[in-house]
């Protein structure tokens, strides 16, 4: 019998810390599809590293709101920056659904107004900036959609789709999904 509580002691060890593995490998990330300009159908993947001072999520009563920035920039990197980004402004502190374009009724700091994801990409060895059409919103219109609000030190997931405006015309992202570690 002690034997057999050994082994199962030993189990619970082990499946705990792979399982804290595994939920440490999919924090900080971003994938979703693009399509529009050079991007036909395109999966893109974003690793943002955890030790970068912008890369995860801070939400809570003194901000508001829900803010997440996950990018690939290297810690420390002040010459190239990222190439790739993912920025956020939900509407509220917790899990739901939030269409692009509404007010940020929360904010705090009211440096954001709305509800709007962008992104940074590369394309051609270039930056580009992709965004919500401010002088007709209705050309972009997108979702997002916190499914998981864990504590400090957790992770806030979710998904987000929608039309996005670049310099060069309108780009359709799809199957958009997170993992922020949450900051505050």
């Amino acid at each position: 019998m002690k034997k057999n509580l050994k082994h199962i002691s030993a189990l619970i060890v082990l499946l705990t810390f792979s399982g804290s593995i595994w939920a440490q490998a999919g924090k900080n990330m971003v994938t979703y599809t693009i399509d529009g300009g050079a991007f036909h159908h395109q999966q893109i993947t974003i690793h943002a590293d955890p030790k970068g001072v912008e890369n995860g999520a801070m939400s809570g009563p003194t901000v508001g709101y829900t803010k997440i920035n996950l990018d690939d920039a290297a810690p420390g990197d002040r010459t190239t920056g990222p190439k790739w980004d993912l920025d956020i402004a939900f509407s509220q502190v917790g899990t739901g659904t939030a269409k692009v374009g509404e007010p940020l009724t929360g904010s705090h700091n009211h440096v954001d107004r709305q509800v709007y994801f962008r992104l940074q990409v590369q394309s051609e060895g270039k930056n580009k900036y992709l965004g919500a059409d401010h002088n007709d919103p209705s050309k972009t219109p997108g979702t997002i959609r916190i499914t998981k609000f864990g504590p400090v030190g957790g992770t806030i997931e979710g998904d987000f789709e929608g039309t996005v405006k670049g310099s060069d015309g309108l780009y359709t992202i799809t199957g958009g999904h997170f993992v922020a570690t949450r900051k505050l």
